[in-house]
């Protein structure tokens, strides 16, 4: 890709750019993020301090959590140890649930870029909070109870082993349904954004989309745990639900479309000009 073609795309991705042939666009998934990443890397960063604004409270509530852990590390018994982290986990859910709206917004900036089309950052995520913040709270809520239900549900059902070796079965369904919201919340939002559905509707699609691909989405949550930069894990989880989207919702929905951003495997050397975006 040349100098020309990596500033255009910059401001404005591929879309009604007239000297973007055939040639330059990516044939896979893989080759597609790593075009996106290139032009919109600095962007990506950008995006992240809006997200991060969200977070504030949470930070700051755990910051002050982990001051008085270590200051009293020595001096707290077992029990004010979990009382304290009962606490934290307790105020962490609306300090979790009012970063709702923020993924939302963030959410639909990322899906067009993972698409490599354009959007203006601002203005885009303002439309995309204002027109999915109430469904985007309940997400975020369930975000919030599930690490403070995990914990108490846990230590409860732990305990209980000693009387029964039968309570390891709930333990292990608590487990289990955490585990599974965590891969599905990553796509949950995209969703929301994308498709015009009940928030039933997108919990159980997300759910099943998640267990369909339980290996990758092991994977990319593993992957977006591991990089050092929050701005490339959401890159990665919004490549990986438009893959999802377009594979396995796209194909039943008449008129869709699929396989965005990539090389159409019957076209001749022409130039690429996209349809307008309909979701």
């Amino acid at each position: 890709m040349g100098l020309r073609n990596l500033m255009n795309n910059y401001y404005y991705g591929k879309q009604g750019q007239a000297d973007y042939t055939i040639e330059n666009m990516p044939q896979n998934r893989r080759q597609l993020f790593a075009e996106v990443f290139k032009v919109r890397w600095s962007a990506l960063f950008g995006v992240n301090l809006l997200y991060m604004i969200a977070w504030i409270p949470a930070i700051a509530w755990t910051a002050i959590n982990f001051i008085a852990l270590f200051n009293g590390a020595q001096a707290l018994t077992g029990e004010q140890i979990y009382g304290l982290f009962f606490t934290w986990l307790l105020v962490m859910v609306p300090c979790v649930a009012i970063t709702g709206p923020f993924n939302a917004g963030v959410s639909y900036v990322l899906r067009n870029w993972a698409r490599d089309e354009h959007s203006f950052v601002l203005s885009d995520f303002k439309d995309a909070v204002k027109a999915n913040w109430k469904q985007a709270l309940v997400i975020s809520l369930i975000d919030g109870l599930m690490p403070f239900i995990l914990f108490t549900g846990w230590r409860f059902y732990s305990s209980m082993l000693q009387q029964s070796m039968l309570f390891v079965v709930p333990a292990g369904m608590v487990l289990l349904v955490a585990i599974l919201w965590t891969l599905a919340s990553m796509l949950a939002y995209p969703m929301l954004i994308t498709y015009d559905l009940k928030i039933k509707d997108v919990i159980r699609n997300a759910v099943l989309l998640s267990i369909a691909k339980l290996p990758f989405s092991v994977l990319i949550k593993l992957l977006t745990l591991a990089v050092p930069a929050v701005a490339v894990g959401l890159g990665l989880v919004a490549s990986y639900a438009n893959w999802l989207f377009e594979t396995y919702l796209n194909t039943r929905i008449e008129g869709a479309r699929t396989n965005i951003g990539l090389r159409p495997d019957d076209w001749d050397d022409v130039t690429y000009i996209p349809e307008d975006d309909e979701d």
